[in-house]
């Protein structure tokens, strides 16, 4: 019988974040004991783990399903869909926003080779890979990158530990336009690894401005065995568009091959397997049996 796994906890999901964990610091909710004795390095372990952090960050609430409006800053649990593990922020509540320029340099990063984790670009360049054309499109794209670097996140799972950045050093040359930014290296590595990194990233910038569309696509991404969602849940996240056809994007993303099957049970959720372009991050039993075979999506 299938273990179903919350997601969040009670708190709403979306512009409500987690505990008042603005006045609090950070918590330790990860790490176990070791009795007996030290348990042996495995380098695969420490693979596996790493091979978490798309996970961790996409399929959570790390980014809002939506385009925030004004700053907000301080420590906040995040709520991730891996059941074993655990992410604190510390810094700016990133959105959809920071990670559309995010993933704009990780794609320009790819084309050029992305032998190292670092990036040089133009920012005029990056900023309309990100969709911030314009004469302001250069200063908002650099104010988010001071975001990207400023976010400090803390994870684990039942083993490792690890304070991570999306961004270790951003240097802009102001007078040229230049940029050298250099990755936290958990999660660009994992992205750099996949194979369908760049189709993801196309298909998700092919969203526009749909935010919801862009977190759930990220959440689908990595996907690798059956997820229970629950869409009147789903249509919650959508602030400012109640109405949302939530399956109708379901299925945009099956004929994209993100999603293999798709089916509502007589209670209204949704079941869905994912495609031949899921499976990134191993949301789902990807790890060595060390989490659940159906997750409990937004319940």
């Amino acid at each position: 019988m299938a273990v179903e796994v919350s997601m969040f906890h009670s708190s709403s999901f979306g512009l409500e974040y987690g505990d008042d964990a603005a006045s609090t610091p950070l918590a330790r909710p990860f790490g176990t004991s070791v009795t007996g004795g030290l348990a042996a390095w495995n380098p695969a372990d420490e693979r596996s783990f790493g091979d978490l952090m798309p996970a961790l960050f996409l399929a959570s609430d790390l980014f809002a399903a939506t385009y925030l409006r004004g700053a907000r800053a301080g420590c906040r649990r995040v709520n991730p869909l891996v059941p074993s593990a655990a992410v604190a922020c510390e810094g700016p509540w990133l959105d959809q926003g920071d990670l559309d320029v995010y993933l704009a340099c990780v794609s320009l990063a790819l084309r050029q080779g992305a032998r190292t984790s670092r990036l040089r670009c133009h920012v005029e360049e990056a900023a309309r890979l990100a969709g911030m054309g314009g004469r302001t499109g250069a200063v908002r794209f650099a104010n988010r990158l001071k975001r990207l670097h400023e976010a400090r996140m803390e994870c684990g799972d039942d083993r490792f530990t690890a304070q991570v950045q999306l961004l270790s050093s951003v240097v802009h040359d102001v007078a040229a336009g230049g940029l050298r930014i250099d990755f936290g290296h958990e999660f660009f590595d994992a992205l750099r690894l996949s194979s369908g990194t760049a189709r993801f990233i196309a298909d998700r910038a092919a969203l526009g401005r749909d935010a919801l569309g862009k977190w759930l696509l990220g959440v689908v991404w990595t996907l690798r065995d059956t997820c229970l969602i629950d869409l009147q849940r789903l249509r919650a996240l959508a602030a400012n568009d109640k109405g949302r056809d939530i399956q109708q994007l379901l299925q945009e993303f099956a004929r994209r091959g993100y999603i293999r099957d798709m089916v509502t049970r007589s209670d209204g959720l949704v079941i869905i397997r994912p495609g031949r372009l899921a499976g990134m991050g191993g949301v789902c039993g990807g790890s060595e049996g060390r989490t659940s075979p159906v997750c409990h999506l937004l319940t």
